[in-house]
């Protein structure tokens, strides 16, 4: 497993795609995320406590996602994944937030006090690297 692609590709996407299914009824959502290298198989994201989109996270078995490249194809994707509310809370991210999110202060400034932080946790995943340059499977 090769961490360097994956790092590679994380470092260089801000938004995740994930998607759930209750009930026979899909659902996608497209949220800011940071990635943390202490916990590779883990992409952390900020959303409304208690809101609808939480409530189906958090009650899916399973979760699919893809991240969303800024530029390029290179995107890591997975239907090997779970969702949970984090044991970090949002105050211990927030600087990586503010580092890697544009205009995420402003989004704290508006609804801060609302936000809890969410992990979707990765079993395994398929890093593509774009164009020619490789796909590769990482497991943890």
């Amino acid at each position: 497993m090769s961490l360097t692609a994956l790092a590679q590709v994380l470092g260089g996407a801000n938004k995740v795609a994930y998607a759930t299914s209750l009930d026979n009824v899909p659902n996608l959502r497209i949220v800011n995320f940071v990635w943390d290298e202490t916990t590779p198989n883990v992409l952390y994201f900020a959303s409304v406590r208690d809101s609808r989109g939480v409530q189906e996270f958090l009650a899916s078995d399973r979760i699919a996602f893809s991240t969303v490249p800024e530029t390029g194809n290179a995107h890591v994707a997975s239907n090997q994944a779970t969702g949970q509310a984090s044991q970090r809370t949002l105050a211990q991210m927030q600087p990586q937030f503010l580092a890697q999110v544009p205009d995420f202060a402003h989004v704290l400034e508006l609804i801060g006090p609302k936000l809890a932080l969410y992990e979707i946790r990765i079993t395994s995943a398929e890093v593509d690297q774009g164009l020619d340059n490789g796909v590769q499977q990482v497991t943890f």
